[in-house]
């Protein structure tokens, strides 16, 4: 096990290594994503972490990988080069994975550095018959006024050529607590988007392997329900006016947590992702307000389109976006549409799912109500007074369904059915063919039917068409009298003999008008052509079913003649 301690050096300016190292990643989840996406980068499938503190005077980290792994002079010429950013010197973006390079600036070797004071790395390469083993020691690191620190190195020989990947033990750790295995999982997967069945993250405890957590997509909103979900690019970008030049490359996805359940204030937001990586932590993108759904809102957006930016927008601990470039800010004004739009729709869905509840109270169906009105200024006038009561939060759920049926019996379905008061004849006839089936034309004519009927009845006339019966029926010296209760004014003086007669004919003609502008009308020409020409429609129908009801209203009043 030869060392080698003359053979590696790492180059530095104590101040900035000690600005990039300890008070940029002094938080366990981010020193501990680094060196997650560093296996990714290294085109590992699986990655263990392992945390112990079993011995509370030695607790320590192990990170172990099986990706490409270093040699010894990667360790030398890359892997110990501060700020050498990997995506400059290598000739491709790509590992022979197909994975987009996460790294940027060459600093996430350093993030251990901000829980810890000592790392050790061992790493190899399959083919090559050694593995290099070095340490470095961050207060020997900042003791070194030189500015070239050289590690303890050492060349282990492998059993077995064909291993490779890197271990990394971090010790001397600077917390006191002990690891919380299932936050520290939860809070490690909410900084990935590109783990997958292709890329396996593990994590667990003191060598307890049988209790230990995968990393998952689902885990970062472990114990969350979701009540609306709305896809970015498929439900929300077509329902938006944007001229953004990269709408078409934002992806994600943004969820609610049902009513009543706040969301947890660390899932609350939309996490920024670029290339599978947080690059901006959960938020709302600047939006000024806060509206009460900000309490339910959560999701994420992947702009993987952010890398190939000229300018480097991407904060380097990767916990925020530099939004007042110009880039950064035609994207920010993008999604704050996005989560407006979000915000709108959750706010319909909530309402719908309180209406549709509380009316059920109520016993009014409002999808129903709304469908039978007869224009849209009432529609939108009805609605308006709903929304007004349910979105008043100091209206109880009874109150709301009081309301809401009062007012239904002021503006009942079909209101210019039920305000024009038909004759109960007319009513029986046609009210389930008028609002239940929406047949205005058979509705109408089986009123027709029944006032003929009645007439034919009451009046002993028959005849082979309707128009026959009732012209028959009625009129002056015919066999009903439609005003015999009618002869006197309310002084006691007759009326002119004229004037009944008017009556008695325009009981005929009216009827008669029914029968030739209506029924005959209805029963010899398509519906669909009659409503969608406008010669005929539901208005015409209700009109004459008026007309019929005024004419039965005579029917009962009038005397057969002796």
């Amino acid at each position: 096990m030869p060392e080698r301690n003359n053979g590696l050096e790492l180059k530095f300016d104590p101040r900035t290594i000690e600005h990039l190292g300890i008070k940029m990643y002094s938080q366990l989840p981010q020193a501990l994503a680094e060196l997650v996406a560093n296996a990714y980068d290294a085109d590992a499938c699986e990655v263990k972490i392992e945390l112990c503190d079993a011995d509370s005077n030695n607790k320590k980290i192990i990170v172990l990988d099986d990706g490409i792994g270093m040699s010894y002079d990667d360790v030398k010429d890359k892997f110990l080069v501060i700020g050498r950013k990997r995506r400059d010197t290598d000739s491709e973006r790509t590992t022979s994975r197909g994975r987009v390079i996460t790294g940027r600036k060459g600093v996430g070797k350093l993030a251990l550095f901000g829980i810890g004071n000592n790392i050790e790395v061992e790493t190899s390469i399959k083919g090559e018959p050694q593995k290099t083993k070095f340490s470095l020691n961050w207060r020997a690191i900042l003791d070194e006024q030189s500015g070239i620190y050289s590690p303890q190195t050492v060349l282990i020989n492998k059993n077995n050529v064909e291993d490779h990947g890197t271990k990394i033990t971090l010790s001397q750790l600077t917390r006191v607590s002990n690891f919380d295995l299932e936050n520290t999982a939860i809070a490690l997967s909410k900084m990935f988007n590109f783990i997958d069945s292709e890329f396996k993250v593990f994590i667990y405890k003191n060598g307890n392997k049988e209790n230990g957590i995968q990393l998952t997509r689902e885990l970062r909103y472990c114990g969350m329900q979701s009540e609306f979900k709305w896809d970015v690019l498929n439900d929300i970008l077509p329902n938006i006016d944007t001229e953004y030049a990269h709408k078409d490359k934002v992806k994600g996805m943004i969820v609610s947590s049902p009513e009543g359940k706040v969301m947890k204030q660390d899932l609350r937001g939309i996490t920024l992702y670029v290339n599978g990586r947080m690059a901006n932590t959960p938020s709302f993108f600047g939006l000024g307000e806060t509206p009460h759904a900000f309490s339910y809102l959560s999701g994420w957006i992947d702009a993987d389109f952010l890398d190939e930016l000229s300018d480097d927008i991407i904060a380097t601990d990767r916990q925020s976006i530099s939004w007042d470039l110009p880039e950064a800010e035609d994207l920010q004004k993008y999604l704050k549409k996005v989560v407006n739009f979000a915000v709108k729709k959750w706010e319909e869905g909530r309402r719908e799912k309180k209406n549709k509840k509380n009316t059920e109270k109520a016993g009014v169906d409002l999808d129903k109500w709304y469908s039978t009105l007869p224009n849209q200024k009432m529609k939108d006038d009805i609605e308006h007074i709903v929304n007004k009561v349910s979105d008043n939060v100091n209206i109880d759920s009874e109150e709301y369904a009081g309301v809401v049926k009062k007012l239904h019996e002021i503006i009942p379905d079909y209101p210019y059915y039920h305000w024009r008061e038909l004759h109960s004849q007319i009513q029986d006839a046609s009210k389930k063919l008028y609002q239940d089936d929406k047949d205005y034309y058979a509705a109408f004519c089986e009123a027709m039917k029944r006032y003929k009927n009645a007439v034919k009845a009451k009046s002993g006339v028959d005849g082979a068409e309707d128009s026959d019966i009732v012209s028959r029926a009625f009129g002056d010296k015919k066999p009903l009298i439609t005003t015999a209760k009618y002869t006197n004014r309310p002084d006691g003086q007759p009326f002119e003999a004229q004037t009944l007669r008017n009556i008695e004919e325009g009981q005929k003609f009216l009827s008669m008008g029914c029968v030739a502008g209506g029924r005959n009308v209805v029963s010899h020409e398509e519906h669909k052509d009659l409503k969608e020409t406008g010669l005929f429609t539901e208005k015409d129908c209700l009109d004459l079913l008026s007309l019929l009801s005024h004419l039965f209203k005579r029917l009962d009043e009038a005397e057969k003649r002796s």
